[in-house]
């Protein structure tokens, strides 16, 4: 049986972008694991479903909403580079 592979994000993926210019104020750090990152990713997505549905039923609080559309922005950068990871890997570069 072959060793499991030990693949690391890379630090490309950004987010909450900011100013006129849409620069992003911050990255995903590189050589986090890429299970470790995705167990970080599962851990916000739950937070996003409470606060969306805490946020549902009381129409009143748009910054549940707004704190739901942060962390689905960081969720995904934290996705997309554990992609750019696995891609990595399948191409050898690892």
């Amino acid at each position: 049986m072959s060793a499991p592979l030990l693949i690391d994000t890379v630090g490309a993926a950004t987010f909450a972008k900011c100013n006129s210019e849409n620069q992003p104020l911050f990255r995903v750090n590189a050589g986090v694991s890429c299970e470790e990152a995705l167990e970080q990713a599962s851990l916000l997505m739950d937070c996003i479903n409470k606060l969306t549905l805490m946020g549902g039923m009381d129409d009143k609080n748009g910054a549940l909403v707004w704190a739901a559309h942060y962390l689905g922005e960081q969720v995904k950068a934290v996705i997309d580079d554990v992609a750019d990871g696995l891609q990595r890997a399948q191409a050898g570069d690892v």
